[in-house]
């Protein structure tokens, strides 16, 4: 992805998040998945075509996936942009998206707060251990199950936690605190989970149209 890809996708995916479902409807799961080439669709338009056949339940996970892949291509590309954040040249390598500081590969995961941390949010900010721990004990059991060393971007809106995609798309935040990420690296304390190391970078907005930012561990 260049810049101008980034411009194109970013803008578009801003302008459809209100045609994404909230929720997946059920667990991430190969049988949904083979139901299209996600990877060959490059816009909504072909998307809606490609599922169009399917009943509603599956077309909603499908649009959801899809959504958040191209999100996290953004997310990715937003790294790439930092001198010492390198691509994964393999993108069939399941080890990690970003090298950083050429030395230490993450994949890089965007998600949201489990439902069952959210009575006390602020906990969670302060020590995301336990929300860490859980990411790894209940990912999807598919294709995609591995350990590796993650950075999560976690989304979280105390005004409306519904509000979840105009935080996936606060680009311009983003941006800032990735570059931060990135000149800090060497200085960020992560965690320990399942023989690996986790980071987290918290994207939250506490007042409507406010983002706010935390790298933990920094």
């Amino acid at each position: 992805m260049i810049q101008i890809e980034f411009d194109r996708l970013s803008s578009d995916l801003r302008a459809i998040a209100k045609k994404i479902p909230l929720h997946w409807g059920r667990v991430q799961n190969n049988s949904y998945d083979d139901n299209i080439n996600m990877f060959v669709i490059n816009s909504y338009e072909e998307l809606e075509k490609a599922i169009e056949r399917l009943d509603e339940p599956h077309k909603n996970y499908l649009r959801r996936r899809w959504y958040l892949w191209q999100c996290s291509k953004c997310d990715e590309f937003l790294f790439y942009c930092n001198d010492n954040a390198d691509k994964n040249p393999n993108p069939r390598d399941k080890t990690y998206d970003v090298l950083f500081d050429h030395r230490l590969g993450f994949d890089i995961k965007g998600t949201v707060i489990p439902k069952s941390m959210r009575g006390d949010v602020e906990k969670v900010i302060i020590d995301q251990q336990e929300m860490v721990d859980f990411f790894y004990d209940e990912q999807s059991k598919g294709r995609r199950y591995d350990i590796q060393n993650r950075l999560f971007i976690v989304h979280h809106s105390f005004v409306d936690p519904m509000r979840e995609f105009y935080l996936r798309c606060a680009w311009g935040s983003k941006r800032k605190v990735y570059k931060l990420f990135c000149d800090s690296f060497s200085k960020i304390n992560f965690m320990k989970t399942h023989n690996v190391l986790a980071g987290v970078i918290f994207i939250l907005e506490r007042e409507l149209n406010v983002v706010e930012t935390k790298i933990a561990g920094l």
